[in-house]
């Protein structure tokens, strides 16, 4: 199948963002972060739209801008964690799950990007929704990719399997 872009979903905190960019520059292509595009359109952080839209609005800005993003081809697109569990994602997307333990992304994460992301503010409730969501970020990925390991390490995985593949 030839895919228009490929999308890279998994857990906040889980690199797609790191993984996107080193994609784009890799691969010759363009990378959007729908997290980032969505702070940039509404000039309010993700932590402010939440707190002061809800979570209801978020999610639907999220969705408009995967539909308008996947309009495009030839894009690495960053969706936030959340995003596959809220919306579709076209099917002629290339969906590929950054796979990371819990443990691993709280460790990867800065103190200033922990207090970025609201959800993350209650570890516990974090980690329940963590375990919510692998499964249907499993059953929507094409690829799955071991992020346990340094983005160097894995990512020339991600690459041959897209080198692989032709898809874009």
């Amino acid at each position: 199948m030839v895919y228009d872009n490929i999308v890279l979903i998994g857990f906040m905190g889980s690199g797609k963002t790191s993984v996107g960019k080193i994609l784009a520059r890799q691969l010759h292509k363009n990378f959007v972060d729908v997290d980032t595009l969505i702070e940039s359109e509404q000039n309010s952080s993700i932590t402010d739209i939440f707190e002061n839209k809800g979570e209801a609005y978020f999610r639907s800005l999220e969705q408009k801008c995967i539909d308008e993003l996947t309009q495009k081809t030839g894009q690495i697109i960053a969706t936030g964690g959340g995003l596959p569990i809220y919306s579709s994602i076209p099917e002629k997307s290339l969906i590929i799950y950054i796979d990371a333990d819990f443990d691993v992304i709280l460790n990867r994460l800065s103190k200033k990007e922990h207090a970025k992301r609201p959800l993350l503010q209650d570890e516990a409730r974090a980690r329940a929704l963590f375990t919510q969501r692998i499964n249907t970020y499993k059953e929507l990925a094409v690829f799955s990719v071991d992020a346990n390991q340094t983005i160097q390490t894995f990512i020339h995985v991600i690459v041959d399997f897209v080198l692989d593949q032709r898809v874009l």
